[in-house]
């Protein structure tokens, strides 16, 4: 059985996966959480695997590929 759109969004995110992600949309740890409105630290700890990845903020990645948001379309990121 497929999964739906919803369920892809919503499924789980390693550290790794985020990394990458964010590599691809050309975001650092640090404009990615200056455009979240969190801490570098907590965006590293993700990415590191001492955290888990929270579910929205993998629905928010997944979301940001499918739109290919750039870090200068963020007003926090662009300052």
């Amino acid at each position: 059985m497929a999964k739906s759109p919803r369920n892809q969004l919503n499924a789980p995110m390693t550290g790794e996966q985020l990394d990458a992600a964010l590599i691809a949309l050309g975001f650092n740890q640090s404009n990615f959480a200056r455009g979240i409105g969190s801490s570098p630290r907590t965006v590293r700890s993700w990415v590191l695997g001492e955290y888990v990845v929270p579910t929205h903020i993998a629905a928010l990645v997944r979301l940001m590929q499918r739109a290919k948001v750039k870090p200068e379309e963020l007003p926090e990121v662009a300052k």
